[in-house]
């Protein structure tokens, strides 16, 4: 996923507006937690609603029929990925190499029982996975990062953590896992996102709607400096 640097913010490639590097969500991440952020936002895709990206991303962990086969295609999404591109996301969150622990964003809506996620990004790495939980205050407000929402269990002081969320939409609860896993001694995170959300009814979302299609589902180049895969067209996601 390689958007126009114009047209996409540097840190979630979503729309942005003219002149500016960064949306107005992660302007206010960096004004609200700074240092204890992600050092590096990678989303596989654009996630457009009424696509087939979007459709599993809410079908997977839905529960109803057909939530196995979409979190099949999920799971073969990011497998893929990480094994074309997770030299690219490592490089560009300063890691030596491959990280040490991952884990996954948790729901905010208090889901019970493990998050289908878990199984997802279980099956596609080999290190430990360390537990983010919702702390005693409860779940984040707004869409801005909860310092102190989640709490780590799970030895992660010195590592470098491969993060995995599936939807992006204002990052909130991303950026909050990340600043989690700092406060809890992680060195570097990499935030790896199946899919950033994209409106195609939003106005804002028009320009860089034009320039990323046909290109915008998973595939060809991740957008990182270097990243040595060629650029391949494909239908939208």
């Amino acid at each position: 996923m390689n958007p126009p640097a114009r047209l996409a913010c540097r840190t979630c490639r979503g729309p942005v507006r003219n002149g500016f590097a960064r949306c107005y969500q992660c302007d206010l991440a960096a004004s609200q937690a700074g240092g204890l952020l992600a050092d590096v936002v990678v989303p596989i895709g654009y996630a457009l609603r009424g696509g087939q990206l979007a459709a599993d991303l809410r079908l997977y962990k839905s529960g109803r029929s057909g939530a196995a086969a979409a979190a099949t295609r999920l799971r073969s999404t990011l497998a893929a990925f990480l094994r074309d591109h997770g030299g690219c996301v490592w490089r560009a969150a300063g890691m030596a190499g491959r990280p040490a622990a991952a884990a996954v964003v948790p729901s905010g809506q208090g889901r019970p029982g493990a998050h289908p996620l878990l199984g997802i990004v279980e099956s596609c790495v080999d290190v430990p996975l360390a537990a983010l939980t919702a702390g005693p205050h409860g779940a984040a407000r707004g869409r801005g990062v909860g310092v102190g929402w989640l709490r780590v269990r799970g030895p992660v002081t010195g590592a470098d953590v491969l993060l995995v969320d599936d939807t992006w939409v204002s990052g909130g609860s991303a950026q909050s896992a990340a600043a989690a896993l700092k406060l809890a001694g992680a060195a570097r995170v990499a935030v790896v996102v199946l899919g950033r959300h994209l409106d195609p009814a939003d106005p804002r979302s028009a320009g860089l709607l034009r320039a990323i299609l046909p290109a915008a589902a998973p595939g060809g180049p991740c957008g990182i400096d270097g990243c040595p895969t060629p650029r391949a067209g494909s239908r939208p996601g």
